[in-house]
């Protein structure tokens, strides 16, 4: 798969075409393609990197593409990749706590600015940190907006190979690196916010209940605790 040499946010044309029509190429190749994910990929160092927003992507995004590393498929969000032909690809993601993902989002989505485009009276109310959770509360979780998706449905579990803890970014982004092939570099975090307290302190035993309900899936599958 490649980006348009324009638009690295947009795949090119006869990508595009493969995309809409991959039931028919599954019937014809036998090879089975993915649910979709926010992907990016290089041929030249055969990765396939599960983006999950909040969990340190633009810094990362940033640094590949200021140091030169070739991705063929640079930000494309919401696309599907074909198993067979992707099977050799080194496949990694990054999570984090969920508890201290969802504290970022509101940080950076709400409090900053309006980035969902919600009606100017919801967003109001939506300062308030256990109002925002009651809003995330009422979504489907694994099909609403990625900034607050499970982070369980934006990486396909039964391929990735390896997962980067946001706890400890810098080491899981070098051994990547050191896996694929890549020479280090230096990370230049970008989009922090600032003075931010400890996420525990944003939290009730109530609020703090309620989140690990809302994102159960990511507590077991990534082994997180408050």
């Amino acid at each position: 798969m490649q980006t348009t040499r324009r638009n690295p946010n947009r795949l090119s044309i006869p990508d595009q075409v493969a995309q809409a029509c991959h039931p028919l190429l599954r019937l014809v190749t036998g090879s089975r393609w993915s649910r979709k994910y926010d992907l990016t990929i290089s041929r030249q160092h055969r990765f396939i990197w599960f983006r999950v927003p909040k969990n340190g992507t633009r810094t990362l995004l940033q640094s590949l593409e200021s140091n030169g590393v070739a991705l063929d498929v640079g930000e494309v969000n919401m696309i599907r990749y074909p198993l067979r032909a992707c099977r050799d690809y080194y496949k990694f993601a990054v999570v984090r706590n969920p508890w201290d993902r969802l504290v970022s989002c509101w940080h950076n989505k709400i409090l900053r600015k309006n980035a969902f485009g919600l009606p100017e009276d919801l967003h109001r109310r939506l300062h308030d940190f256990p109002a925002f959770i009651d809003h995330v509360a009422h979504k489907n979780i694994e099909r609403c907006d990625t900034h607050i998706a499970s982070q369980s449905s934006l990486v396909d579990l039964d391929e990735v190979d390896y997962l980067i803890r946001m706890e400890s970014y810098e080491e899981g982004i070098a051994h990547v690196f050191r896996t694929i092939g890549i020479d280090p570099f230096e990370i230049s975090s970008t989009n922090r916010t600032p003075e931010r307290k400890p996420y525990a302190e944003y939290y009730t035993d109530e609020t703090r209940d309620k989140v690990g309900r809302i994102y159960e899936k990511d507590v077991r599958n990534f082994d997180y605790c408050f």
